[in-house]
């Protein structure tokens, strides 16, 4: 697998930029990217959660739903899925 230093977010939406995401619809799937190039899919609330745990600034993290949106602020997006209990 190629090793990538670093994801260009040229041209992709980010989500600091996307006032009150819907982490919790159904519809959102979390694709992380990691710099070995494994990808992992997320899309229960516990499986998002678990994704974001493991997440580093080195990997890409894409919110899929109805936009696809880069997670460019991991501290952020860990901090609204915690709040979430279900």
């Amino acid at each position: 697998m190629p090793r990538f230093t670093r994801f260009s977010l040229d041209g992709v939406q980010r989500l600091s930029a996307v006032d009150g995401y819907h982490w919790t619809d159904p519809s959102v799937t979390l694709v992380r990217i990691d710099a070995k190039g494994v990808v992992r899919q997320a899309r229960s609330l516990a499986e998002k959660r678990a994704m974001l745990v493991v997440a580093s600034e080195n990997d890409l993290v894409l919110a899929g739903g109805h936009d696809v949106v880069a997670v460019d602020d991991l501290v952020a997006a860990r901090a609204v899925l915690a709040g979430w209990r279900r």
